[in-house]
């Protein structure tokens, strides 16, 4: 049982806070390597998933993404899938006549089973401290938590592979990494390498948790991912990630230009 005495001063002091998150290691893999074969799937294919859970949210696309670093100074190389289970409904007959995509998305949906549960684990033991939290998130038509599968290219080694930055919602638990290189603190500089803890996820503020708790005893996570193992340099990518990422119902999305605050960039310490 989650208890607002234990994450409360996790987050105020180190500015996340590991939560048990009892899924085997092997689902993780084998959904990745379903997200893995779905991306050599035809661009049409690929893309054919595409609508809204919220309009107004940055975070509130369903489908598929691919950003290059050299295309704005905040982007990263990489490519990624935000998962709903919305889609099955809406995209019945796509998925019966694609068992790559099915695969894939059958393959994410008890992991997106799980976050949703652990999500309201933690906001509920935060309840009483910020009465209104759990209703502003999980009162919806299509509750906003969205699983991203994430590949990253390669880069030079040391060099970033996500930038720092705050992540766009209200929260985010980071689920699954093939590899170390997460760093989280509250500003450039404190960031702290984490060390991920077998069957558990990483919960951390996001950018807009302030409408969502009224709060100035916490802070949001500023975070990046650097590259550790230059033996991965040079091969097809870098590193894999599964995120989800938790937005509240009517709030607004704040614009990259505060998101990405502290980077003007290339440096890592």
């Amino acid at each position: 049982m989650l208890s607002s005495e234990l994450i409360f001063p996790l987050l105020q002091k180190q500015f996340y806070a590991q939560v048990p998150f009892p899924m085997e290691q092997t689902i993780f893999v084998q959904a990745i390597e379903a997200f893995l074969k779905f991306l050599q799937e035809p661009s049409h294919i690929k893309n054919y998933i595409d609508f809204t859970i919220a309009p107004q949210h940055r975070r509130g696309d369903v489908g598929f993404k691919h950003r290059e670093a050299g295309d704005h100074l905040y982007n990263d190389s990489k490519d990624f899938f935000h998962f709903h289970p919305a889609l099955f409904a809406k995209y019945t007959d796509f998925l019966s006549a694609n068992p790559v995509v099915f695969d894939f998305v059958s393959k994410a949906k008890p992991i997106w089973d799980l976050a949703y549960k652990t999500v309201y684990d933690v906001l509920f033991s935060l309840e009483k401290k910020f009465p209104g939290v759990v209703s502003k998130v999980f009162d919806a038509e299509y509750p906003h938590l969205l699983l991203r599968f994430l590949k990253y290219d390669w880069q030079e080694s040391g060099k970033y592979l996500a930038k720092p930055h705050f992540d766009a919602g209200s929260f985010t638990l980071a689920i699954a990494e093939s590899s170390p290189g997460l760093r989280i603190g509250s500003c450039p500089e404190n960031l702290r390498l984490v060390e991920h803890k077998l069957g558990h996820a990483i919960f951390m503020l996001s950018s807009n948790f302030k409408q969502v708790m009224d709060t100035d005893d916490m802070f949001a996570g500023w975070h990046d991912v650097i590259q550790l193992d230059d033996t991965l340099v040079g091969k097809p990518f870098a590193r894999w990630a599964i995120v989800a990422f938790i937005e509240a119902h009517g709030v607004t999305a704040l614009p990259r230009s505060e998101t990405h605050k502290w980077y003007k960039g290339e440096i890592v310490d």
